[in-house]
């Protein structure tokens, strides 16, 4: 890609944009003007609604008239009194305005009564708010042993019968405590008896958590919204324009426009995000509604976070470009502006959902959570709103995912843009992406369908291992056995049915000839001596960034899953399976892909990258890196995955060994695990460092210059 070319097009593209006045208009008009103008208007309605409710008049119904008259109207004068009674104590003892506001009301001066014989016909009608049955029970004869049972009638559905019934509720339950400390003052004792244990809540809220609930979703939306129209302009606008086609024949690669193209969206939808958080938070403080959202708070709440909002910013960049790059890949396949926004719907609505189930109360930035799309930034905007401490590690995988999902989607985009099929098909052209006849054969698999493969793959791996815990009784044992079962067909099955599909050699991109003897050898000594280096790597990790006691405890308990399991079935589900299927995949599908596109180290790189974040513990990331990239120079320089796999094989099956041969482990000197971990004998890293790097040896020494990967073909 050259970067000037892809500057040059994002400058006019970005000054072509901002001509626009409805480029203008939604970046600038709406989240300045509507989103207060909105949030004024729905707060007063709101006010002016909250207060006519307080003071409606709700009418109640009764069988007899006698239940009014007899019964709930000296409850509800009794009510009278104690409320007047704990308002004058409260003035007496010096309580502000505020908090004397804030008392309840007595109930009784809302009421009508009304006497019908069908107090559920009359409910359901809604010719009555709330029905009352009262049923007496206990001596009636005798003073201080009456007892009433009252049984309301209202609907949830409607607003005013449920308000009815709440503070009628609430009213009796007053009128009930007071009838009790007066019956206890009648026998000479102590309401305290009945009260061993008074809990009083203290409200916390703040303006950042208030906010937290209204702000995360709207910005999210408001961040994929923004990309809209810039995507459909630069795509199907230019289609429409007449202007795609000369744009595509010019000496630029499809890389440098699309690229160009989707710098200048992004940033339209990173801009607008920041002028919708700018102009809800200034709403709110210097509107005059911080007071009113804080209703009930306790003085000196913490205040507004506002060192969080260039955190937010920040994390929703890739989510701008994610959506940026969906939105290119969308449209693209439309061939006029209102077809365009045809296929964006569908994109909304799909954000929308899982942005929905990010937004209720009750969920938490953990789990699942922390990879959903779209989901984990509303959570983790929601925190941040808050106030609330963010783990480094929730920060790391919501990061790590998105900018996973925004690396496929630009690839997608880049996939979908150059297509022949798409840009001149006359019609259907979303089908034409997807159709077998117009693929080319190509040797090797494309980097866009590899990292779009890999990007969907991280979710649904992440979701696979959690349920795997969860739906065995044994939680350890069970994810292996069932990793084991799941890992040939994600890894391996799947994408060798997608290149089938595609076209794509299969041999050449698995990588699956056989090397020379020396790699072969190269990858046994790695295999047997791979764990050292490892180990020590770990040991100087924990030296300065200490081990959380969950990973010791992960440790022991896959030690003792594997002790309940026989050894051969333990080899095969950590060492064979693994070692098989994860070289396939990452270094046979996935750097074949990127090593059609990026330089062999860079695509070493990346995919060691990738190898580390997909085995989900970011305290083992360096070491799992680094061995990912030992791998993929074997694989590079060797032309095959079988010196890969053998390494791989023997590494992660000299680790299970370990645990079932306890005299292996003394005679080599490696640590128990209640005091792992720790370094290994000098002896251990002498010899089996030297053996290490034996094997590199054989693997780098040049015999001869490797052959250039082949191209894929463009299809």
């Amino acid at each position: 890609m050259n970067f000037s070319r892809t500057w040059s097009i994002y400058v006019k593209e970005l000054v072509d944009l901002l001509r626009d006045h409805r480029t203008l208009l939604a970046m600038i008009v709406v989240p300045i003007v509507l989103y207060p103008a909105l949030m004024l208007g729905g707060i007063q309605v709101l006010s002016t609604q909250t207060a006519e409710l307080e003071e409606s008049r709700f009418v109640i119904a009764f069988q007899e008239k006698s239940h009014w008259d007899d019964v709930i109207a000296p409850m509800l004068q009794d009510e009278i009194t104690l409320l007047q009674a704990r308002r004058a104590k409260a003035a007496a003892d010096g309580a502000s305005e505020e908090l004397l506001a804030a008392m309840p009301k007595p109930v009784a001066p809302l009421i009508d009564p009304k006497i019908t014989l069908n107090l559920e016909e009359a409910v359901r009608s809604r010719q009555v708010h709330c029905g009352v049955i009262v049923e007496s029970a206990g001596n009636l004869q005798v003073p201080g042993q009456e007892q009433w049972r009252l049984k309301l009638l209202y609907q949830p559905e409607d607003l005013r019968s449920q308000v009815a019934s709440e503070r009628l509720t609430a009213a009796f339950e007053r009128v009930a405590d007071s009838v009790v400390e007066r019956r206890l003052r009648m026998r000479q004792l102590d309401p305290v008896l009945i009260k061993p244990i008074v809990v009083a809540r203290e409200q916390l809220t703040s303006a950042g958590s208030v906010l937290g609930l209204i702000v995360p979703l709207i910005l999210v939306l408001m961040t994929i919204t923004g990309a809209i129209y810039p995507a459909i302009d630069v795509t199907a606008g230019e289609r429409e324009r007449g202007t795609l086609e000369s744009l595509m024949v010019c000496p630029v690669p499809v890389i440098d426009l699309i690229c160009g193209k989707f710098m200048v969206v992004s940033t339209i939808a990173i801009i607008g995000a920041a002028l919708n958080l700018a102009s809800v938070t200034v709403t709110v403080f210097l509107g005059g509604f911080q007071q009113m959202l804080n209703m009930g708070a306790a003085e000196g709440e913490a205040g507004f976070p506002f060192w969080a909002l260039p955190v937010v910013l920040l994390c929703l960049i890739p989510l701008a470009v994610l959506m940026s790059a969906i939105m290119i890949a969308v449209c693209s396949c439309a061939r006029t502006f209102k077809e365009a926004q045809n296929y964006v719907l569908p994109v909304i609505l799909a954000a929308l959902f899982p942005g929905g189930i990010a937004a209720l109360p009750g969920s938490r930035l953990e789990g699942l959570n922390l990879v959903m799309p779209v989901g984990n930034m509303v959570l983790l905007t929601r925190e941040l709103l808050s106030g609330a401490h963010v783990p480094a590690a929730s920060y790391a995988w919501v990061l790590l995912s998105t900018c996973l999902y925004a690396v496929a989607a630009v690839a997608l985009a880049a996939n979908v843009f150059g297509r022949e099929s798409v840009l001149f098909a006359d019609s259907v052209s979303l089908k034409a992406v997807f159709n077998r006849r117009l693929f080319r054969p190509a040797e090797l698999p494309t980097l866009s369908s590899a990292a779009l493969y890999t990007a969907l793959l991280f979710p649904i791996w992440f979701h696979v291992q959690n349920l795997l815990q969860i739906s065995s009784d044994d939680a350890v044992a069970g994810a292996i056995r069932g990793t084991a079962l799941l890992l040939p067909v994600l890894f391996v099955l799947v994408p060798v049915a997608a290149m089938s599909y595609w076209r794509v050699e299969l041999k050449k991109s698995l990588r699956t000839a056989m090397p020379s003897g020396r790699f072969l050898i190269g990858g046994v000594l790695i295999g047997l001596t791979a764990w050292i280096p490892a180990s020590e790597l770990f040991v100087f990790q924990d030296a300065y960034l200490a081990s959380p006691p969950s990973l010791v405890e992960m440790n022991k308990s896959l030690m003792a899953a594997l002790e309940s399991m026989s050894l051969p079935m333990a080899l095969l589900c950590l060492a064979i399976v693994p070692g098989v299927g994860e070289e396939l995949f990452f270094r046979g599908f996935l750097l074949s892909a990127f090593g059609t596109k990026l330089k062999p180290w860079t695509a070493i790189l990346a995919t060691a990258i990738i190898f580390g974040v997909f085995h989900f513990i970011i305290f083992r990331f360096a070491v799992t890196m680094g061995l990912g990239i030992v791998l993929g120079v074997l694989c590079w320089r060797s032309r095959s995955v079988w010196p890969g796999i053998i390494a791989h094989v023997l590494h992660n099956g000299l680790a299970v060994y370990t645990v079932y041969n306890e005299g292996w482990r003394r005679s080599i000197g490696i640590p128990e695990s209640e005091t792992w971990p720790v370094h290994l004998p000098w002896h251990v890293i002498l010899v089996g460092g030297g053996i290490f790097l034996l094997g590199i040896a054989c693997v780098i020494v040049r015999s001869g210059q490797p052959p250039v990967q082949a191209e894929p073909a463009v299809g």
